[in-house]
């Protein structure tokens, strides 16, 4: 799997406890993506998923978080990833520029890997009004075997949340969203 970046332990990446992956390569193009690095296609570092699971081992996590670039991009690794996850009795939620029904078409045997999924392509000029989306057309939603059981866009505290993490090494990331209206 092509990494851009990962945390070891968000709050604001989804319910829980999270560890988060950011995967490299996205051509959506959307405007205003907050993460242009991950949009390359080249660059990152490939990691197995068992070299992923060594580390999410080495913590308690209540799930993982994939963002992007775009995981679905990454289908045959991302399938892997949040199998593997479930495994280990963690939730799992992606973000995606795709919308559900697209992914419904060709995925099904991913999503049935998903408790979570925030969908959509990023609409700067839509504000969110759900913690977890970055925009206004984005839903988050509640899957069970790869159906839609819940849409929890507007049930979730519509309270900005951002994170600003500082390694050992003294690298800066931030993560979620600032509210800078």
């Amino acid at each position: 799997m092509r990494i851009n970046n990962y945390i070891e332990g968000s709050r604001v990446n989804g319910p829980g406890f999270r560890f988060c992956i950011w995967v490299q390569g996205c051509e959506r193009g959307c405007p205003g993506c907050f993460n242009q690095e991950a949009c390359k296609m080249q660059g990152g570092k490939e990691m197995a998923v068992s070299e992923i699971f060594q580390i999410i081992s080495r913590d308690k996590y209540d799930g993982i978080s994939v963002s992007g670039g775009e995981p679905f991009y990454q289908k045959k690794d991302l399938e892997l990833l949040l199998k593997t996850a479930k495994k280990q009795n963690l939730n799992t939620l992606v973000f995606t520029g795709f919308v559900y029904e697209e992914l419904a078409k060709e995925c099904r045997s991913i999503l049935k890997y998903c408790d979570y999924l925030v969908d959509g392509p990023y609409m700067q000029e839509l504000p969110s009004h759900c913690k977890y989306a970055g925009s206004g057309n984005q839903r988050f939603l509640k899957l069970k075997n790869g159906l839609i059981e819940a849409d929890l866009t507007s049930s979730t505290d519509d309270a900005i949340e951002c994170e600003i993490i500082i390694n050992l090494d003294g690298m800066v990331t931030t993560t979620g969203f600032f509210d800078i209206l």
